[in-house]
Formats: C-alpha cells, structure tokens, sequence
C-alpha cells in the first residue's frame, strides 16, 4: 500500500514537472516569499524593469526594512538593478533554483543572485521570457549546475529584481539579506568558453 501511495505521488510529481505559460507550477515551487521570487507577485506590475545601474557594494550599505514580509514595501524591491561581477561559484537548490554567488572585484564584497527554475513561474510571472532568457544564457554555456556547489569564475552582466531575504545563512549572502532575485538578464561576458579566443 505504501507503495503504490509513493508511485501515485511520484506520478503527480511528473505531471506537474511540465508546467509552461498557462499551466500551475510544480509541487516543489512555493514557500511565504516564491510570488515574489518568481515576480509573481500582486506588485509586479510596480516594478520597473529599467535595469539602474549598481555595485555590490552599493546595495551592501542598503538597510533592510525592519520586517521582511510578501509584499514589496521598499524602492529597492521595485526596480530591476544591473551589475558586471563574477560568478564565484553556483549550484542548484533542491526547487530547481540556480543559486549564483556573485564577487565585486573592486569592493572585493559577495552577495546572492537567483535564476527561477521555470518551472516555478506560474501563468501571472512578469518577464518570464527575460527570466528563461538569462537561465538559458547561463546553462547553455557552462556545465550543467549541480546540487553541489562549483567553483566558476565568469564574469557576467545581470539584472535582476531587488529582494530582502531574512535567511542571511546562505553562503555569500550580504549582512544586510539584500538580493537579486530573480535575475531577468544574464549575458556571459568572459568565461565558460566566451571571451577566451
């Protein structure tokens, strides 16, 4: 019996794992905060997609609000933010994100960026062709994205939406829990093969 209750699960896990435009997310998508992760969110459509240039180190010296909630309360979570940085090292998070620890060379600071597993981005995602764009520029060219975190050393321009995240554990995440998250452009600038010749 158990069995059979572990395949029906699995089943519907497969299922699910073929979401696209149109089509609910997977089971392994959600949490207080995936709406905002996936820029999904009521507030999406405040968000200016402009990509302001920045630094690491300038969203760094940012202040968290005092709580972190679902909805977008501060200027630096309506705003798609740019930067040129590194990408230290990467992996795949068990919801199918790509975790990216980005290097400031000249601040010699780090911080947390995210591409959204596709299949997490619901029918209401905004930039969704933006989003699958930049995870495609990343795993197109470098290897494949373990559960593991591997070392990379890429240089890359990004842009990605301002989000607080309370859980300041990760490795590479800022003091402050500021974030990219999602990332909605991502071009390989040296590295992974680009650049080299």
């Amino acid at each position: 019996m158990l069995m059979l209750g572990l395949a029906a699960l699995a089943g519907g896990f497969a299922v699910s794992a073929h979401a696209g435009p149109g089509k609910s997310p997977g089971r392994w998508c959600g949490g207080v905060r995936w709406r905002l992760m996936t820029l999904s969110d009521p507030d999406r459509t405040k968000v200016h997609l402009d990509r302001i240039p920045t630094s690491i180190a300038n969203l760094d010296a940012l202040r968290a609000p005092r709580a972190i909630g679902i909805r977008r309360t501060t200027g630096f979570q309506l705003v798609s933010w740019r930067m040129q940085a590194v990408i230290d090292r990467y992996r795949i998070a068990s919801n199918g994100e790509i975790v990216l620890v980005l290097f400031d060379i000249p601040s010699g600071k780090y911080m947390d960026a995210y591409l959204p597993n596709p299949r997490c981005l619901g029918p209401n995602a905004r930039d969704r062709t933006g989003m699958i764009a930049a995870r495609n520029a990343l795993t197109s060219h470098c290897p494949k994205p373990t559960p593991e975190w591997q070392l990379l050393g890429a240089t890359v321009d990004l842009s990605g939406v301002g989000f607080w995240d309370p859980v300041h554990t990760t490795r590479g995440a800022l003091p402050n829990g500021a974030e990219l998250r999602p990332l909605t452009n991502l071009s390989i600038i040296a590295g992974c093969g680009i650049g080299t010749s």
